[in-house]
């Protein structure tokens, strides 16, 4: 069957089709270039939606375009000779194509996966360089434009090979090369034991001596301005590069970074993380790489000043058989191009990159000094701005930093399973009271959804339909100033302890032991280590909801603030984000439904009309038997469980809150002691989660398990 097109829509698509996508193409390009980093400052979703469709969109309309004007070269390149050289115009617009093709030096790859997949751009640049210079041979012998579409075509390649070469770079295999350290050998076996043989065999005493290769280390103590915290920041980037590809590291290494941050403040130290992370993000989606090598600059300054020629061997050359609206568009194309090279490179020059070398060169000259003072300006517009919001008390002031200069999204994700389970149960009872009362197409609809449920994507549609509910139930909340505080304090506490591998690996393993092997709480002990993780983070996020809910203590309301946000950011990571946490999991999903089951009974039983009486009901459901025993391996819900951890946490009286608060920064640390660097630095590019700080704390305060002994140096004495 043929589908007519009206003749009128078809004029329109030959005469527009090729301008239009070339147009789009270069607003693509000029919207990622504004927006792009936006993606790493929000973990809103519509945002990074519209920034991810535009990545897409950027490759697809210049590969689409350069595709037309191939198929309709023959238009232009063979016959008798055009009334005008409108259609020989676009042979020059091909070479621009594959400049946007190249992309920017702000964004690679949208996400890390992309960089994996530098294979299949190898190729694509392959074939769209043979596809336009195919385009170029074919209009020789008729273009007059020939020596400026050349030039053009030189630097599109060199782009799109910078792209390529980037994404290489950043892929994890190349990276991971990249980290290596020199080989190194070590001592020279072979000469050793035969020294050592032959003063044996000659009876000479001789030793065999290890020797600590003890490396000075320079620590600044005093506070650090803003161009210092970029260098500190920047030198534990090159140290600390590695862990993207979970290398290990010395204890010298560990040493160095452990006694700098221990010296620093609360604040200094996030400042430095969110500058190392940024450098990380940078790494892996950007062309930093590229263009800071000397080869990169070069290249940068060759296709710059090719695109440049073009223009000018274009300005002269004479235009009358050409269509006014396509000479604008070509001036709008190389405008564009060389526009978004000079505000890349203005966004370069004013970037942390640009400020860490601007640290280590001559700063006693009056240029540097002025620089100097021009980036120390610059930086504090980055810094942190903590605001009294209209819900915070006064011990709680909220991060408020603009968005245009935040370095992540500086927000903490929250869920409350107790409050999920009541509303849905009270969603539950409405629609059981209203379902006789569906008729028309709410019935249709009703009926499609019940065969659809009956099918074999009946799980499918459940798992995304709990999704969905969840989701509908959280929110962000502005970074709390002394969460991070507190969690700062606690990890520099036990960085004092962790001395050597062995200790620090018994550190980083405790999920709550370590707080509670006081003999005032070890009563509490078997909450978190007589059960799995996943159970104990459901366990003591309920019994930290019932307690919060159940009195207002005019006593420990930070930790009792900080106790919350802990409980509800940690719900949210084990059910939302579950890559960062996969290798802890467990069964938690399986457990999430169950207790959520037994508590929408409860509810419903109890007929109870608002959240206050639930939470006082539930504690004072007797518990004189452990619900495992009752429940046996049936049920997987901890509901009451947590009833009986809440009435002991309430046992503590005082101390309560400051103690659990504790206990939520140990499963918080546990977590990200045991999860995988993929997973941090896949959430770079999603406005960064709390999580990864504090993995990226406690490897700086060597609290990891991943250590190499420090350098040693062999020595053979021999004693007269």
């Amino acid at each position: 069957m043929t589908i007519l097109i009206p003749e009128g829509i078809r004029n329109v698509w030959d005469a527009w089709n090729i301008r239009g996508f070339i147009l789009i193409s270069l607003f693509l390009q000029v919207f990622l270039l504004f927006t792009a980093s936006l993606r790493k400052k929000t973990g809103n979703k519509v945002v990074t939606f519209f920034i991810w469709s535009a990545y897409l969109l950027a490759d697809w309309t210049a590969n689409f375009a350069i595709g037309l004007v191939f198929n309709s070269e023959g238009k232009y390149t063979s016959g008798p000779a055009p009334v005008d050289d409108t259609g020989l115009l676009m042979v020059l617009w091909t070479p621009f194509l594959l400049l946007l093709v190249g992309g920017q030096d702000r964004i690679t790859s949208f996400a890390i996966e992309d960089n994996e997949l530098w294979l299949r751009h190898l190729l694509w640049l392959i074939l769209q360089f043979f596809t336009t210079s195919f385009v170029f041979i074919q209009s020789l012998h008729r273009n007059k434009l020939w020596i400026p579409t050349l030039f053009l075509l030189v630097a599109g390649t060199i782009k799109y090979v910078e792209r390529t070469a980037a994404l290489y770079l950043a892929s994890l295999d190349s990276f991971g090369k990249s980290v290596l350290g020199k080989p190194e050998p070590g001592p020279n076996y072979e000469r050793l034991s035969s020294v050592y043989s032959d003063y044996q065999k000659n009876k000479l005493p001789v030793e065999f001596e290890s020797v600590l290769v003890q490396e000075r280390t320079v620590i600044q103590e005093e506070e650090l301005d803003n161009l210092g915290l970029v260098q500190y920041a920047y030198h534990f980037t090159s140290m600390y590069k590695g862990l993207i590809v979970n290398l290990m590291f010395s204890t010298r290494e560990h040493k160095e970074s452990r006694e700098f941050f221990i010296g620093r403040t609360a604040e200094e130290t996030l400042r430095i993380l969110e500058i190392e992370l940024n450098f990380f993000y940078d790494l892996l989606h950007t062309k930093v790489v590229v263009t800071r090598s000397k080869l990169g600059k070069i290249s940068q300054c060759m296709s710059f000043g090719l695109v440049v020629a073009a223009l000018s061997l274009f300005h002269k050359e004479e235009k009358q058989d050409l269509k006014r609206f396509d000479i604008k568009l070509t001036y709008a194309l190389f405008m564009g191009v060389l526009g978004l090279d000079m505000v890349t490179q203005l966004l370069w020059m004013f970037s942390d990159w640009t400020v860490a070398y601007h640290k280590k060169s001559n700063k006693n000259s009056p240029l540097g000094r002025f620089l100097s003072k021009i980036f120390d300006k610059f930086l504090d517009l980055k810094k942190s701005r903590w605001k009294q919001s209209e819900r915070s008390t006064r011990e709680q002031p909220e991060r408020t930093t603009p968005i245009i200069f935040k370095r992540w999204s500086q927000t903490l994700s929250q869920f409350s399973f107790t409050k999920y389970c009541w509303q849905e149960r009270s969603k539950a009872m409405y629609k059981v009271q209203s379902r006789n009362m569906i008729t028309g197409i709410h019935a249709i609809c009703y009926n499609v959804y019940g065969i659809l449920k009956n099918m074999h994507i009946r799980g499918f549609i459940n798992q995304k339909k709990n999704d969905v509910i969840r989701l509908s139930y959280m929110f962000s909340l502005p970074f709390p100033q002394n969460v991070w505080s507190f969690i700062f304090i606690e990890l520099k506490a036990k960085a004092y302890s962790a001395d050597g591998p062995e200790e620090a690996k018994r550190i980083s393993s405790a999920r709550g032991d370590w707080v509670l092997k006081n003999g005032a709480y070890s009563h509490l002990i078997p909450y978190v280590k007589d059960v799995t993780y996943d159970e104990s983070i459901l366990l003591w996020h309920i019994a930290t909801d019932l307690c919060y809910n159940t009195g207002v203590e005019p006593f420990n309301y930070c930790h009792r603030e900080i106790s919350k946000h802990l409980s509800d950011y940690m719900i949210h990571l084990l059910y939302q984000q579950s890559s960062l946490v996969s290798e802890v999991l467990g069964i938690s999903k399986q457990r999430f439904v169950d207790t959520c089951a037994e508590a929408q009974r409860f509810f419903s039983q109890r007929g109870m009309e608002n959240m206050e009486d639930a939470y006082r009901s539930i504690l004072d459901v007797n518990t004189p038997l452990k619900p495992v025993l009752v429940k046996g391996s049936k049920s997987k819900s901890v509901l009451f469980h947590a009833s009986m951890l809440a009435k002991e946490i309430h046992l503590l009286g005082p101390l309560k809150w400051y103690v659990t608060s504790q206990v939520w920064v140990e499963l918080l640390s546990y977590a990200a002691s045991r999860s995988r660097a993929y997973a941090h630095v896949q959430h770079l590019s999603r406005g960064g989660e709390l999580l990864t700080f504090v993995w990226l704390l406690m490897a700086h305060l060597g609290l990891r398990d991943a250590w190499v002994e420090t350098s040693i140096k062999t020595e053979l004495t021999v004693n007269k």
